[in-house]
C-alpha cells in the first residue's frame, strides 16, 4: 500500500509558494508517495449547502480560508521533486470547461513527467456553482460528459465528441499526455460517485469519515463488479483519513486496517503546521511505514 498526504497551501504568508516547494521536497525525502491538493475556486462567508463530512453539515474550514489552485500546486511540487506523484483532491470538474481542463492537465502531465493523477468530483456547494455561472442541476451528467470529452481529446490526433454538454469535431489538442492519457480518479462517497468511478474512472478516492470502511468498500466493489471491472493494474482504490486529534500510532493502526481491506493508497489528512513541518512529516512517515 502506498502512502499519500493531503495538504493545503495559500492560507497564510507562511504557506506560500516557497513553503510549498520545501514541503514537497521534504514529503518526497521522508517517503510519501503522493501529494494531494484540494480545490475550491471560491469560498463564502456562510453556506446554505450542507458540507458532507461533518455531523451538522457545517464546513470544517474557516470562512477566510485561502487556497491556491490545485493544478498550479501540483505543477510547482512536480518541478522540485523527481519521484513524488501529485493529484487533485479533488478538482470539481463540472465547474471548468472540458477542453480547457484537458489542455491544462496535459500540460501539467508533461511538467511532471507523467507523475500526475487527475482526481475529480462534482462538489457539494451550490453557492460555488452559482458564482461560476454553471448550473447546479445535472452536474453529475455534466461530469460524465466532460470525462468522455477529455479522453476523446487526448486519444486522437483529430478528435470529435458529441455529448449532452460538450460537442466538437476536427479538434486538435496535442501533444498527447506522456503515457497517452492521465489517470482519472473519481472522488466521492455516494453511490453515484462510486458508479462514476466504476464506469468511467481509473480508480476511486473516498474519505474515511462518518462511515465504516469495510461495508463501504464492499459496496464499491459490488458496483465495480456490476460494471464488469475489477481492482488491479489500471484501477486503484484510495482512502483518505481526516485526522482530528489521533496520535500517529492510532492513525497507523487505521492505515493497517485499510491495507488489510485491500486499499491501494492511504492518504493522510493531517494538518501539518508550517513551523517544523519537516519534523512533523518525518514523524508521520515513520509511523505509517509499517502499514505499507
Amino acid at each position: 500500500m502506498e502512502i499519500g498526504i493531503s495538504a493545503t497551501f495559500g492560507g497564510s504568508p507562511r504557506r506560500d509558494i516557497g513553503f510549498l516547494k520545501e514541503f514537497a521536497v521534504a514529503a518526497e525525502e521522508v517517503g510519501f508517495d503522493c501529494l494531494y491538493a484540494p480545490e475550491h475556486v471560491v469560498f463564502f462567508a456562510s453556506y446554505e449547502s450542507r458540507y458532507p463530512y461533518t455531523p451538522d453539515g457545517s464546513p470544517s474550514f474557516p470562512p477566510d480560508i485561502g487556497l491556491y489552485d490545485p493544478l498550479f500546486v501540483c505543477a510547482v511540487a512536480s518541478m522540485v521533486t523527481s519521484r513524488l506523484r501529485t493529484a487533485t483532491s479533488v478538482l470539481i470538474l463540472p465547474q471548468r470547461p472540458a477542453l480547457l481542463t484537458a489542455k491544462e492537465v496535459m500540460t501539467l502531465d508533461h511538467i511532471s513527467g507523467g507523475r500526475f493523477d487527475l482526481g475529480i468530483g462534482i462538489g457539494w456547494s451550490s453557492e460555488e456553482y452559482a458564482a461560476l455561472g454553471v448550473p447546479w442541476e445535472a452536474r453529475g451528467r455534466r461530469a460524465d460528459d466532460y470525462i468522455a470529452a477529455i479522453r476523446a481529446a487526448w486519444g486522437s490526433d483529430i478528435a470529435a465528441h458529441e455529448g449532452e454538454f460538450v460537442r466538437y469535431e476536427n479538434a486538435v489538442l496535442r501533444p498527447a499526455p506522456v503515457d497517452g492519457t492521465v489517470p482519472i480518479i473519481v472522488g466521492g462517497d455516494s453511490r453515484a460517485a462510486m458508479r462514476r468511478a466504476a464506469r468511467l474512472g481509473d480508480g476511486w478516492y473516498g474519505w474515511w469519515a462518518g462511515v465504516e470502511l469495510e461495508p463501504h468498500l464492499e459496496q464499491l466493489r459490488t458496483i465495480l463488479a456490476d460494471e464488469g471491472r475489477r481492482q488491479g493494474p489500471g484501477w486503484s482504490l484510495r482512502v483518505g483519513l481526516p485526522v482530528a486529534g489521533e496520535t500517529p500510532d492510532e492513525v497507523a493502526a487505521r492505515a493497517a486496517e485499510a491495507r488489510a481491506l485491500g486499499v491501494d493508497e492511504f492518504v493522510l489528512g493531517a494538518g501539518i503546521p508550517s513551523r517544523d513541518f519537516d519534523a512533523h512529516l518525518r514523524n508521520w512517515a515513520d509511523a505509517l511505514a509499517s502499514a505499507r
